[in-house]
């Protein structure tokens, strides 16, 4: 069984579907310069954007205007942010080579990234920061990473411990 189809069994099925949106990724994907990971991009093309229990946000473009893409990938600040502090981010943000892509936050204030450093984006690192500064990093999938949180494995140890309930739901914001 693949991981996407444990999320599916551990989250339920979609209330509201996500619906493919090739062209909305192919717009993203120019935008950011590099391909984004399958998994990621089945995950939300199934679920949408939403959230796991109200705690684990996801987004994904609506309408590939150059505003929305820009809201979504850019990540100026926190490249301005570690130029100032480099022990504070030790790892670069995209478009920086190998830099940070997000896909995620939490109701605690982490961060949740691809880590491209891979020529194959199925091959990226998961990273999460904290709002405290502490760092993460693991290897896997987008839905590898999801479901090791639910089997709480190798999963960040600032993460929410009561986070994900055994009964999460996938909450759609659409």
């Amino acid at each position: 069984m693949s991981s996407l189809e444990r999320l599916g069994e551990l989250l339920g099925e979609p209330v509201t579907w996500g619906w493919a949106r090739p062209r909305l990724w192919a717009a993203s994907e120019q935008h950011l310069g590099v391909e984004l990971p399958a998994d990621y991009k089945a995950f939300l093309d199934l679920y949408g954007p939403g959230s796991i229990d109200d705690h684990l946000s996801l987004d994904r473009p609506m309408d590939g205007d150059a505003g929305e893409l820009e809201r979504l990938w850019s990540l100026g600040a926190w490249r301005r942010a570690r130029l100032s502090d480099p022990d504070l981010y030790p790892y670069p943000f995209h478009p920086d080579p190998g830099g940070l892509i997000p896909w995620g936050s939490d109701e605690h204030g982490s961060e949740y990234y691809f880590l491209a450093i891979e020529p194959d984006p199925d091959e990226w690192r998961i990273v999460v920061g904290s709002e405290c500064g502490q760092w993460f990093e693991t290897a896997g999938t987008f839905c590898d990473f999801l479901v090791r949180c639910f089997d709480r494995a190798d999963r960040p140890p600032f993460l929410d411990r009561h986070w994900p309930a055994p009964d999460a739901r996938y909450h759609s914001h659409a």
